[in-house]
């Protein structure tokens, strides 16, 4: 059920669901708060709509970026600054929204880039990355937010290094991870890794998940070492054009607390686990949402811890926080979906 708030967002109330179990002091996330677009396609229109959840609390509130079915409103990776408190939420349409957490309320809007829906705050929190399927751009995180850098380097996912000094740029059509420095925006190197789906830094590598193959690659940039870590995750009838018809592939790609572990979501209805220290997969938990169908798991956020994550249940538009462990379900947050969770506290 949804009800007006005061400061002009929604509030949505979570749920326990019957079967159930939930402990709010336990091993829930309690405190832990996560923000996510709203789910919309890869271009055209989308619900221009955020959620800010506290995960221990019984309510998450909801806010408006922009009009629903707008250029405008289709985001897909929101960034966050944490010295300045501030959601940056990139948009097709090559507009940014600036929100502050808790009261969603928009303080900023700025021109960026066209088709940029995926937005990253580096290290030393100076530059906002935005990325399209074909450009990179760079934008200073204080007020005017004028433009830094802009290069040829596209695709639909981007980790910067720890130290800041380098961004990473992959894609679902692309064949290799490119490598640029920071904040120049020189290009300095290819590597070749195919169909990035989603990238994360772990334990001094990159993580890379393609969707199509199931394949997991590491990839060490100081040496240049590429392993590459088959799955059970493959859907041999997979097509780009339909991706909501698939039975397999990864989503979102999470660490764990302290670099020991990789996890990603999976449209088969599992999470599947790596070890970062020695590059091996190390199995899959089943999650069940959906007892009679598909679970089909998009969004993805290992919370402090490392016990529990947030899931999105993409064909149900639903989120769930679940135990890594066993799957099991701790507690149902309903008409919530996101592709993309990032733990902002």
């Amino acid at each position: 059920m949804m009800i007006k708030a005061s400061m002009g967002a929604l509030i949505l109330a979570a749920s326990m669901t019957t079967g159930f179990s939930f402990n709010a002091h336990g091993p829930l996330g309690h405190g832990v708060q996560v923000v996510g677009a709203f789910s919309g396609p890869p271009s055209g229109p989308g619900p221009g709509t955020i959620v800010d959840w506290t995960v221990g609390q019984s309510t998450a509130r909801i806010g408006s970026f922009a009009p629903s079915g707008t250029l405008e409103g289709n985001s897909f990776y929101v960034g966050y600054d944490i010295p300045r408190h501030e959601i940056f939420i990139p948009t097709e349409a090559g507009t940014t929204v600036v929100m502050k957490p808790g009261t969603l309320k928009p303080i900023a809007t700025f021109s960026s880039l066209p088709g940029g829906r995926l937005a990253r705050v580096t290290p030393n929190h100076q530059m906002v990355l935005e990325l399209s399927s074909t450009q990179i751009a760079a934008y200073s995180t204080r007020a005017g937010y004028s433009q830094r850098v802009v290069d040829p380097v596209g695709g639909n996912a981007i980790i910067v290094s720890p130290n800041g000094h380098d961004a990473f740029v992959g894609g679902n059509m692309d064949s290799t991870i490119t490598e640029i420095a920071l904040p120049s925006g020189r290009i300095i190197r290819h590597f070749s890794v195919p169909r990035s789906g989603d990238l994360v830094w772990a334990h001094g590598q990159i993580f890379s998940a393609d969707i199509k193959t199931g394949v997991m690659t590491v990839l060490n940039p100081r040496t240049g070492t590429i392993t590459r870590i088959p799955t059970p995750e493959v859907d041999p009838s997979f097509s780009y054009s339909d991706i909501p018809g698939a039975n397999a592939g990864f989503m979102q790609v999470a660490v764990s607390p302290g670099q020991q572990y990789v996890y990603a979501a999976g449209f088969s209805g599992h999470i599947l686990k790596f070890s970062a220290l020695n590059d091996t997969y190390l199995g899959e938990v089943p999650m069940r949402v959906n007892l009679q169908g598909l679970n089909q798991l998009s969004g993805l956020a290992v919370l402090p811890g490392g016990k529990t994550a947030v899931v999105t249940v993409e064909n149900l538009k639903e989120t769930a926080v679940v135990e890594l462990s066993s799957g099991k379900i701790l507690r149902l947050l309903p008409h919530v979906a996101s592709n993309r969770w990032l733990v902002i506290r």
